[in-house]
């Protein structure tokens, strides 16, 4: 076998395909080469997600198969990283995992890399978010802060991610600047709460600070951001997106559920109405923004009555976009404990049935909404070409296709919408445009 290749499997969110893509890009840069899969590679990643059960037991499952390899072959090093791995729980898992070498808290590339074997090069500076730049990627997810101070009743992530940790503005414009050298076109900055950024930096800059700071930077075409949370978004922020060009009008803002009652149970901090009015402030600074949410179905002391609110919720908001979970028990967390009391718990399922209902829901609005655009044209972004047809998104963060000779890759172009879906659009090719900061 041909020593130095790594294997890297991922399973989660947006953050750790992220921390993923810069570990694979250390180690390509320290000599290692991708493997096709596990058998092949003598260093294996597993980067691990507990938002939700299943995550959990994809990762166990994933491990379970590579016992063989660890049989077969005992120098092999394996690694558990990612939000399984939290600050206070390693030494339970060196005793069920007794085939895993070393347990990595999320997000530290570094930490993992130093475990790689044999490396036959040092970085010269920090590794980039992106392994493979033979073809660089349209579309580039940079972390701007790590961790999380709230106490949401349901989520575990600040028991293994930690509490929230800014990194600086220079450091994200000098990655960002390095990234978009090397030819891609939009940024993605990634946080747990990512509306919260610098707050624990000296002069406290904010996200809104840091949108201004990076915008000019060479051949950035887009700027998006995700995820938020209602406390953050301020008026400093809105009139930031809605005054900077490449921000995008694109904004994720869940609200988990639409009942003030367990909205208070889930420790969220605010209630519909406040949320409401939140969302149209947003709307007034914003005409053509998006807005996608994020809901939380079945969580413990949810009753049916509850639910309806959501739906009537969903129903007046109008959402381009729903996010929709059906609660799962996160061991150490409120949540968790009142799941365990059966007045409390909610039956699997009715939690399926809450799931599907909203999910129909869901795709009557968008049918609608994204009806509205028969007929307009829509500035896409081309991200690839795939199954006979190029696919980009427009700035509202719509997926758009379209058939079109030449090569269209990475570059900005109008496009008659002419064909309206749920999840996308199809359209005409009307001819490229003139994006701000093309180059």
């Amino acid at each position: 076998m041909e020593r130095n290749r790594y294997f890297v499997w991922t399973v989660g969110c947006q953050m750790n395909v992220s921390d993923s893509e810069r570990l694979e890009s250390a180690l390509q840069g320290v000599g290692y080469t991708p493997a096709e899969q596990a058998e092949d590679a003598d260093f294996i990643v597993l980067n691990s997600c507990s938002v939700r059960a299943n995550a959990e037991e994809k990762i166990i499952g994933k491990i379970t198969d590579i016992q063989r390899i660890k049989r077969e072959r005992p120098d092999t090093k394996i690694v558990l990283w990612g939000c399984m791995v939290g600050p206070n729980n390693q030494s339970i898992f060196k005793k069920k995992l007794p085939m895993v070498d070393h347990f990595v808290s999320p997000s530290a590339v570094d930490e993992v890399l130093a475990l790689a074997p044999n490396p036959i090069y040092q970085l010269d500076e920090p590794a980039l978010p992106v392994a493979d730049w033979e073809v660089p990627p349209v579309n580039v997810h940079v972390p701007i802060n790590y961790g999380c101070n709230m106490s949401c009743a349901y989520c575990v992530i600040p028991l293994r991610r930690g509490k929230e940790r800014s990194r600086s503005m220079a450091e994200i414009a000098d990655e960002v600047r390095r990234i978009c050298a090397r030819g891609a076109k939009e940024i993605t900055l990634l946080g747990q709460i990512v509306d919260s950024y610098g707050h624990d930096l000296p002069g406290r800059p904010d996200l809104a600070d840091l949108l201004d700071y990076i915008h000019d930077t060479p051949g950035l075409v887009r700027l998006r951001f995700l995820t938020s949370h209602p406390a953050f978004m301020s008026e400093k922020l809105l009139h930031t997106i809605a005054r900077l060009p490449k921000v995008m009008p694109d904004i994720n803002l869940p609200i988990q559920a639409g009942d003030d009652q367990l909205l208070k149970v889930m420790k969220r901090g605010y209630t519909v109405a406040k949320y409401t009015k939140l969302i149209e402030r947003i709307r007034e600074i914003i005409p053509n923004v998006s807005l996608s949410t994020d809901i939380i179905v079945g969580h413990p002391g949810e009753t049916r009555e509850m639910f309806e609110r959501t739906l009537e919720m969903v129903e007046n908001l109008r959402f381009d976009k729903v996010h929709i979970a059906a609660y799962s028990s996160r061991p150490g967390t409120k949540a968790g404990e009142m799941e365990l009391d059966p007045a409390l718990a909610v039956e699997h399922g009715e939690k399926q049935y809450r799931r599907i209902a909203l999910e129909r829901l869901q795709e009557r609005i968008i049918t609608e909404r994204n009806e509205e655009l028969l007929g307009h044209d829509v500035e896409v972004l081309v991200e690839e070409f795939t199954k006979g047809k190029w696919r980009g998104r427009d700035r509202n963060n719509k997926l758009v296709f379209f058939e079109a000779e030449g090569n269209w890759y990475g570059k900005v172009v109008n496009i008659h919408v002419t064909e309206t879906r749920p999840w996308w659009l199809g359209g005409d090719l009307v001819g490229e445009a003139l994006a701000v900061g093309a180059v």
